[in-house]
This record gives C-alpha cells, sequence and structure tokens, in this order.
C-alpha cells in the first residue's frame, strides 16, 4: 500500500489484484458518491465496472440510494474511479472497512479523492439544494479512522489535517457552482456516528462549534487519503433542514433532484484541474 499499512491492507490488495485482471485503466481522480447521488456520474464513459461484491473486503451496502458499484472511465476528460455507493460506519463497518474505496482508489494510482454527500443545513442561510464546499472538517464519530494504523517504521500516523481540504480545488468547485447557478457556501462538514438524526440541541452544539452542515460520513474517508498524501475535495448538498423530522426516502428525494447539478460542478472542476497526483 501506497505509504501507509494498515488494518485490511491485504483486501486492498486483494481487490486492486480483481481490478487489473480485467483492466490496465489507472484512475487519476475518484469519486464517492453519496446518497442518492450515483447519478452525478452518468456523463462518465464507461471502461470497466464491478459490483461491491466481486471485491475482496468490500462489504455490500444495505442503505438505499447506495447502488454498491466501482466503475472506471472518462470523465470530462480526466481517467476516475466513481463508487457509486459508499461504505458507512453506521452500518456496523469498522473504519477500515469505510476506508476501502480510498486505499483502493490510491492502489489503482489515483492522487485526488472528491467526497460527496447529502447533509443537514446548519448555517443560517442554507436551504435544500445548496452546495457546501468544504473547508475542514469535525469528527464527532467518536473514533479516529487511523485508531490503530501503523507507518512501515511502527510508529502511528500523526498526520497533519491542517489544509486538509485542498483549497484550489475548492476554489474551482465555488467557480463552478456559480457559472452553473449553483447556490454556493464555503463551510465546515461535521460527522457524527449515525444512523440517528441529530437532537436539535445536538444541532445547537454544532452550530456553535461553527459547523455549516451535518453527516454521518466523509470523515472515515477524508482522513485515510490525507494520510496516504491524496488531495481531497469536498462537496456536500444540503437535501434537508436540520432539528426537524426527516426520514431517509426525503433525503433521498432530494439528492436525486440535485444528482446533476453536483455532476455539473464535478465535471466542471475536473476540465479545469490539473494536477491530480498525490502530494
Amino acid at each position: 500500500m501506497p505509504g501507509l499499512p494498515g488494518p485490511r491492507d491485504s483486501f486492498a490488495d486483494q481487490a486492486a489484484e480483481v481490478v487489473r485482471s480485467q483492466t490496465a485503466f489507472a484512475p487519476a481522480v475518484a469519486i464517492i458518491l453519496g446518497s442518492g447521488l450515483g447519478g452525478a456520474t452518468e456523463g462518465l464513459v464507461e471502461e470497466a465496472s464491478f459490483s461491491f461484491a466481486e471485491l475482496p473486503g468490500f462489504p455490500r451496502p444495505t442503505v438505499p440510494g447506495h447502488a454498491g458499484r466501482l466503475v472506471l472511465g472518462k470523465l470530462a476528460g480526466i481517467p476516475a474511479a466513481a463508487f457509486r455507493g459508499r461504505i458507512h460506519f453506521y452500518e456496523g463497518n469498522d473504519m477500515p472497512a469505510c476506508a476501502l474505496p480510498v486505499r483502493l482508489a490510491r492502489l489503482l494510482g489515483a492522487g485526488t479523492v472528491i467526497l460527496t454527500a447529502a447533509t443537514g443545513g446548519i448555517a443560517e442561510g442554507l436551504d435544500t439544494g445548496h452546495l457546501v464546499v468544504g473547508t475542514d472538517h469535525i469528527n464527532f464519530m467518536g473514533v479516529s479512522p487511523l485508531h490503530g494504523w501503523r507507518y512501515p517504521d511502527g510508529t502511528p500516523p500523526f498526520v497533519d489535517m491542517v489544509g486538509a481540504y485542498d483549497e484550489k480545488l475548492s476554489d474551482l468547485a465555488v467557480e463552478a457552482a456559480e457559472r452553473l447557478g449553483v447556490p454556493v457556501e464555503r463551510g465546515v462538514y461535521a460527522a457524527t456516528s449515525g444512523p440517528n438524526y441529530e437532537t436539535p440541541a445536538e444541532i445547537e452544539f454544532l452550530r456553535s462549534s461553527g459547523a455549516a452542515v451535518v453527516g454521518m460520513s466523509v470523515v472515515p474517508e477524508a482522513v485515510p487519503a490525507r494520510a496516504l498524501g491524496m488531495r481531497v475535495l469536498g462537496l456536500f448538498f444540503v437535501t434537508n433542514k436540520v432539528g426537524v423530522e426527516v426520514s431517509h426516502e426525503e433525503v433521498l428525494k432530494a439528492s436525486d433532484a440535485m444528482a446533476g447539478a453536483i455532476g455539473a460542478v464535478i465535471a466542471d472542476v475536473l476540465s479545469k484541474g490539473a494536477g491530480w497526483t498525490a502530494t
């Protein structure tokens, strides 16, 4: 594994072997698609496709709105690996399992990961349909995604998380959203373990902590990505108001309506960005 052996390393290696046995395609960018956002990469010109069931160690998503497929191909001319569905901590998976898509993408050659997520809007002025480009995150999941990992020399991965979300890519995303007429803000993502939604009191606490949006993912992927030297772009669509009654079905309906917009933003960023290699 490039840079960081850790739990489930053998699964990542085996999954990479499965992919390489069927295609020589090497992605430069990985895209992990949140609840109901699988349609955001419909413009991808497919080279190869794998169900998570074909990839050793990959849990099969149990949540509606997550297809559980890895699709390789070019998007806006850039070689990409699109994970249509993610592995969630709240499904009973451990953190190393949640990081498998990032670890596999890195093994296949990706140096950048775009993390998308359906989120609840916390900051004043955010409404359903708004895009929040991530500037930082707060981990309220109760455990570090790197817990128990070691570098080759045996030392823990004391990863610097300052500037974890790539500023240049974030600027491109904001500019793309503005050109496309998508309401956009920058903000901090708060991650909770789920699967229950937040209480009104928890929302007030998160708001006072500086969070703009809240969700149940992203952090288990962003932290390992940085440990592996990958550039990270966070694109978080507001699918629901917080502190009021909400259902997963409502979130999926809102996500489905926004998939085209987030896909357009991603394609625009890819068409104008450069330097997809890891740092």
